[in-house]
């Protein structure tokens, strides 16, 4: 305890004074209550040691405010002092790696010239070297050269007693190639005059052969044409035949069920009657389309078709649609 005393020596001066400050309070404290006087019933108590205590506070208090100030005051030199000792230290340290790099420059520019000495000298060998190498090879291809001229000498030689025989050959070749040619252009001659007469021949025969089949074919299509108008003429008397057969028993049917009208006997009435047929020839509808002028006379053929139900029909299918719906003249035979 001592010893944070001695380093903090306000701490002590404060320490001190609030001893003293608390004696003297103890001892006024003792004087005034022997001075102490009760005045009515009520009991009043002088402080007087109030406003010294206060002042004793605001001491302390400015004592205290001064040794914050004074701390701040030290730590804040200390921190200056640190920062300035950290800048020293900092310069140092680069002052100390600029030097290191500055030797390691004048180290490299050292090596690099050593190098570049080392470089020219091996270059200069390399040169020499080079030099005596060109002397050689030169004198190498004059020898190379002169056993070239002897041989190109041989060569031109050989090619011109080559050239020679070539030409003689070729003499020889052209010559017997025109003769071939001739040969084969009699040839060709000869085997295109023969292709020439076969395909006339060919042409004619073909000609001929067209020639018979348009007349068979025109022959075949006459005779075909001829059946069929033969045929359709058939079919169309035969039909006409039939719808005349069909339509007759047809008004025989109906006039077969017809009644008289009274008072019609002697008047020759008669009626155009359509009448709508299924396919088995029953009666669908049946109209008056042109009367008689007698209503009586008109209902009675009505009544009639109806009653002969079902009519006649063709026995051939083609006519069958053609009876579906009908129209005939209702006229009684007396």
């Amino acid at each position: 305890m001592f010893a944070v005393l001695r380093r903090n020596p306000v701490a002590l001066v404060l320490a001190v004074l609030l001893h003293i400050a608390l004696a003297v309070f103890l001892l006024l404290e003792v004087d005034w209550r022997d001075e102490v006087k009760p005045i009515g019933g009520d009991v009043q108590v002088v402080q007087a040691t109030l406003v010294d205590q206060q002042k004793l506070d605001a001491e302390v208090e400015k004592l205290q405010a001064a040794e914050r100030e004074k701390a701040d005051k030290a730590a804040a030199a200390k921190r200056a002092e640190q920062e300035q000792l950290e800048a020293l230290q900092k310069r140092r340290a680069d002052e100390k790696r600029k030097l290191a790099e500055l030797e390691q420059q004048r180290k490299q520019r050292q090596d690099e010239e050593a190098r570049k000495v080392a470089e020219e000298k091996k270059q200069a060998e390399a040169e020499k070297a080079r030099v005596a190498e060109l002397k050689r090879q030169e004198q190498e291809l004059l020898k190379k050269q002169e056993v070239e001229k002897k041989r190109l000498a041989e060569l031109e030689r050989k090619r011109e007693a080559e050239e020679k025989k070539r030409k003689e050959e070729e003499v020889a070749r052209q010559k017997a190639e025109e003769e071939a040619k001739q040969k084969a252009e009699a040839e060709a001659r000869q085997k295109a005059e023969k292709e020439r007469q076969e395909r006339v021949a060919r042409e004619k025969a073909e000609k001929e052969r067209v020639a018979k089949e348009k007349a068979e074919a025109k022959a075949r299509a006459d005779r075909e044409a001829r059946e069929a108008e033969l045929a359709a003429q058939f079919a169309a008397e035969r039909d006409a035949s039939e719808k005349a057969e069909v339509a007759s028993a047809i008004r025989a049917k109906v006039e077969r069920n017809w009644l008289r009208p009274p008072g019609t006997g002697e008047q020759g009435l008669r009626c155009t009657v359509r009448v709508r047929l299924g396919a088995s020839g029953s009666v669908l509808l049946v109209n008056v389309v042109r009367s008689s002028g007698n209503s009586s006379f008109d209902r009675s053929v009505e009544a009639a078709v109806r009653k002969a139900d079902p009519l006649p029909m063709p026995r051939s299918e083609r006519l069958l649609a053609q009876f579906r719906e009908i129209e005939f003249v209702f006229e009684p035979s007396n």
